[in-house]
């Protein structure tokens, strides 16, 4: 895998199996994440006994889902704002000790994405005690309006043309820039990084996070409610708060006006129209 061993490198004392250990936090953190969304989505009708729960019933799911986004935003977050005191303290062992908080951040985020996908009635169903609830999560088509069959099956291929489209842009992010840069490793050395000038930059600023945005949209399509499309644009707002505070932030500190021209000109998350022949030749391309 292209950039695994410098990734290696700035990882000295976790080589071998020992790098497992990193697999493992961030497997753990994704599943930990998952599955309190999961629980905040039926925490209402898990207990529904208890008042208060069943007086913001409709708001539990958002607000698991928001709190996941928030704490992995911060993780991430904490990782760029820690760098010159680790490197300061710890030198060419700085980014090992940081690199935790990619490892539990990254994941975090990732897992609320792939809330959306999942029905938000998984764990306990809709009943008498879950009537607004069941309004919200529930396909506007079975409740609202009279969508033949047929509608169900478009729905399922165009969520899975977004899933694929995106876990390709996923892979092809990979391809090009390594795992090094997908883990950060040059936010500690950005004297060590190599210049990115592939031409999928002068279409989008950020191709992982639009990967992310098509599976995103992809389970609007899927799930089909007032659920999913809210988290799809709380999902959208806080990446983008991220990018302005954190990454590029530091970018405009690092490049100053070159890049705020390029920022005016070149979307964040989704090509343009006159791009689209243009990103589709980069996706194919081999």
């Amino acid at each position: 895998m292209k950039g695994l061993d410098k990734l290696k490198e700035k990882l000295p004392d976790y080589q071998g199996k020992k790098l497992r250990l990193f697999q493992v936090i961030a497997f753990s953190c994704f599943i930990i994440s998952l599955v309190f969304q999961l629980i905040m989505d039926s925490l209402p009708r898990i207990f529904p006994d208890i008042e208060i729960l069943q007086l913001i019933a409709p708001l539990t799911p958002i607000i698991g889902s928001l709190l996941v986004l928030i704490i992995g935003l911060m993780t991430v977050r904490s990782f760029w704002k820690i760098r010159d005191k680790y490197l300061s303290k710890y030198g060419a062992k700085a980014y090992q000790k940081a690199f935790r908080l990619v490892a539990i951040g990254v994941p975090t985020v990732i897992s609320v994405v792939v809330h959306s996908i999942i029905p938000t009635d998984l764990i306990a169903r809709y009943g008498d005690t879950g009537v607004s609830s069941y309004y919200l999560g529930t396909p506007i088509s079975e409740f609202l309006l009279n969508f033949p069959p047929l509608f169900l099956y478009i729905r399922i291929a165009l969520f899975f043309i977004f899933l694929l489209l995106g876990l390709i842009v996923v892979f092809k992010a990979l391809g090009i820039f390594g795992i090094d840069n997908m883990a950060l490793v040059y936010v500690f050395y950005p004297n060590e990084s190599t210049l990115q000038n592939h031409e999928i930059y002068s279409i989008l600023r950020h191709p992982t996070y639009h990967s992310l945005m098509l599976i995103s949209i992809g389970s609007i399509f899927l799930r089909f409610s007032f659920y999913s499309v809210i988290y799809f644009l709380m999902f959208l707002v806080g990446m983008k708060i991220h990018i302005k505070l954190v990454e590029e932030k530091e970018l405009i500190e690092r490049f100053g006006e070159q890049y705020k021209k390029y920022r005016e000109n070149v979307p964040a998350f989704f090509v343009k129209l006159k791009d689209f022949k243009k990103y589709f030749s980069i996706l194919l391309n081999k």
